[in-house]
């Protein structure tokens, strides 16, 4: 691209000397009055054709310019815009491009308001030239003023109007990944429009918008030195730019961190950008000569300068899982990766702090029975993990309450009293029968008491249904251990 960029410019000026190959059209000039010397332009141009290309007979309105390394030759090729460049050591091509469709040398062209005027095709010079995996786009320069936009892809073409209005003659340059800018437009590689921006970029000497890294067909990120946007001649400012809209998405300062005069000159530099944390480096040089540099890293998605710490990637919990009985705590504790993390801030919460509450320093406290998530969230990158709590209710010490004489005061029993001893049995007297003394074993598992006399083989099961220092109540269960019987019995402790 650089190289016919650079040819072109250089054959602009040969068309400004009305240098032409393409049939009857005369020059005005002075009479001859002495001959020649030096061979023509039309002689240097035809020995060039024939020496590199052959025989060129089927190439009219022919031109050619010699660079350092390479010569462009030009012309329409069986009617068809042709141009090629050779390198001058090996005289080999380098490459050829030639329009799909064929181009007369009378050109209609708009003048506006429905006006065209006829032009005679003198002269065709490339501007720019992109390969792309479709086909090729194309600026050339009719007659030194018109601007032919060509797009080919596919076996297809399409180009725009020829049109008299200069600031409607507009070259294409190299835009996001195929796409190209001509005027105020953005192309596609096939010539569809994909947008039209409020205000055209501006391009450098390489055709690339200026000191801009492009990140879609909108959007680009742009750095500026001296006064932009409210940043002062002393410093750098970064923008994230939407060229569509003509407007910043944000705009950041970077402030050295030593002091910079006005005039010091300064260069930055992309070093790295393969992530949304792009790194920059900036050289400034001073007017006496010195020379210092800083580097700084910036995220393009909201413009904030990254400084380098480290950052929190993970977090665990020492249980996942904890068992209490209301009333009871427990000390969670999270650790947070790595160790050496800069920000190691967690947020602790609970799902229901009516069964489980915690604190922020990971203490979990027992409330009511039920299931409950408690969970840790990194400050820092939002990391988190739970432990699930699962509490009970709390129940009494009904083994070490139930020992002692207790006095029956309802039920149908023949016991009027019964005697729980610490040893896990019983014994059953009545003061109607001196007679009658019954022993057994019991045990309590939950709010169940159980009780074998010792003349039978299966448990007498009761449900609990009060105890303390001077009552017990109980009601008879099924063998099930479930459903009640219907019998109930109430005890008044005696000793």
């Amino acid at each position: 691209m650089k190289s016919i960029r650079l040819l072109a410019t250089s054959l602009l000026v040969a068309l400004g000397m009305g240098v032409s190959s393409c049939g009857d059209d005369t020059l005005d000039s002075e009479p001859i009055t002495t001959l020649p010397t030096e061979p023509s332009i039309f002689e240097k141009m035809d020995k060039a054709f024939a020496e590199y290309i052959g025989d060129y007979s089927n190439i009219t309105c022919r031109y050619y310019q010699e660079g350092e390394s390479s010569i462009l030759f030009t012309g329409l090729k069986n009617k068809h815009l042709w141009f090629a460049e050779y390198g001058t050591a090996t005289k080999g091509i380098r490459f050829e491009w030639t329009d799909i469709e064929e181009t007369d040398t009378i050109q209609k062209v708009y003048k506006g308001y429905g006006e065209y005027e006829t032009i005679k095709l003198n002269n065709i010079l490339p501007l720019f030239h992109k390969k792309t995996t479709v086909g090729n786009i194309v600026t050339l320069a009719l007659n030194g003023y018109l601007r032919q936009n060509i797009f080919t892809f596919n076996g297809k073409t399409k180009r725009n109007q020829l049109q008299s209005d200069h600031s409607k003659n507009k070259t294409a340059y190299s835009w996001f990944q195929e796409s190209v800018f001509i005027g105020n437009c953005c192309y596609s590689n096939e010539g569809d429009t994909i947008y039209v921006a409020n205000q055209p970029p501006q391009f450098d000497s390489q055709g690339m918008p200026v000191d801009t890294e492009l990140i879609s067909y909108e959007e680009g990120i742009r750095f500026r030195t001296g006064y932009f946007e409210g940043v002062s001649a002393e410093n750098i400012s970064i923008s994230r730019y939407n060229y569509k809209d003509a407007k910043s998405v944000w705009v950041t300062r970077i402030v050295p961190p030593f002091d910079v005069t006005s005039e010091a000159k300064r260069v930055l530099t992309l070093t790295g950008n393969t992530t949304n944390i792009w790194n920059y480096k900036c050289e400034v040089t001073f007017y006496d000569g010195t020379k210092k540099d800083f580097t700084f890293k910036i995220n393009i998605d909201n413009g904030k300068i990254v400084t380098d710490e480290v950052k929190v990637t993970g977090i665990s919990i020492n249980e996942q899982s904890v068992s209490l009985k209301q009333g009871e705590a427990f000390q969670l504790i999270a650790t947070v990766q790595p160790d050496n993390a800069n920000n190691k801030k967690v947020i602790w919460s609970s799902s229901n702090e009516v069964v489980a509450s915690v604190n922020q320093d990971g203490l979990v406290t027992a409330n009511s029975a039920g299931e409950a998530n408690i969970t840790v969230i990194t400050e820092d990158g939002g990391f988190s993990t739970t432990a699930i709590v699962t509490v009970t209710k709390k129940q009494d010490n009904y083994t070490s309450l139930i020992v002692g004489k207790w006095k029956l005061t309802s039920g149908d029993a023949n016991a009027t009293h019964v005697t729980y001893k610490s040893d896990g049995t019983f014994e059953c007297t009545s003061t109607e029968n001196p007679l009658y003394n019954e022993v057994g074993k019991y045990k309590i598992d939950g709010n169940k008491l159980y009780e074998m006399y010792s003349d039978e083989e299966e448990w007498i099961i009761s449900d609990i249904l009060l105890l303390n220092s001077m009552t017990l109540s109980v009601q008879e269960l099924e063998a099930d251990g479930v459903t009640p019987s219907g019998k109930k019995f109430a005890y008044q402790r005696v000793k």
